[in-house]
Formats: structure tokens, sequence, C-alpha cells
């Protein structure tokens, strides 16, 4: 389970952010989580509250989390395609030799201040 690694990371990164620029809170931290990276967003979800535990920074912070879609491109009929959904199949031609165009990523989207 790598998410409260990554999460824990982001929080300090987040956490260094508002030292920085002296904010005394965070209203809300939007992390953005790729279909593909291979983390499951609702362990951010559950892991949220004690990995911000005791940090007065991000007392009654709402963590939001937006999903980008694994996307692909068929590398033999050309047909861009959800690669979660048609289970890294084209759905078109029936191939699964794709180009991945997103979905990979997990980054700090957005922090409200």
């Amino acid at each position: 389970m790598h998410e409260i690694g990554v999460l824990t990371e982001a929080v300090k990164m987040v956490e260094g952010i508002a030292a920085e620029n002296r904010i005394e809170r965070v209203k809300h931290i939007t992390l953005e989580v790729g279909e593909l990276c291979g983390y499951v967003p609702v362990f951010f979800e559950k892991y949220f509250p004690i990995v911000t535990e005791g940090k007065p920074v991000f007392r009654d912070t709402e963590l939001k989390i937006q999903t980008v879609r694994g996307q692909a491109l068929c590398r033999d009929c050309e047909s861009v395609y959800n690669v979660m959904k048609f289970q890294g199949r084209c759905p078109k031609c029936g191939s699964r030799e794709k180009k991945i165009l997103g979905g990979q990523q997990f980054l700090v989207k957005d922090i409200g201040y």
C-alpha cells in the first residue's frame, strides 16, 4: 500500500508551501490521480485524517480527488479509448498495442488557503 507514503509526501510538500507563505490554515487540497498510476483513491481519503493528525495547518482541511481517465491510442487502428473500461484492448479492432495518452499521473493539483 504505497498510498500512505505518497500521501505523506504530498502533505509535507503542502505544509512546506504553507510555512513559506505564512499560511495558517489550508482549506482544501486537490489531488489529481490517474486511473493507471496504480494508486487507489479511497485509500487517500481513508488515511488523510491520520497523515494530517496533529498538524494545525490542516485542521478541517478537505481532501478533493479528481480521477483522470486512462486514455490510450491504438497503434493498429488509431482509435482513442479508455484503457480501464476496455481492459487494455481496443474496442474497435481488439488490439492490445497501444500508446498511453493519459491517466498515469499523481499530483497535487490545487491548494486552497
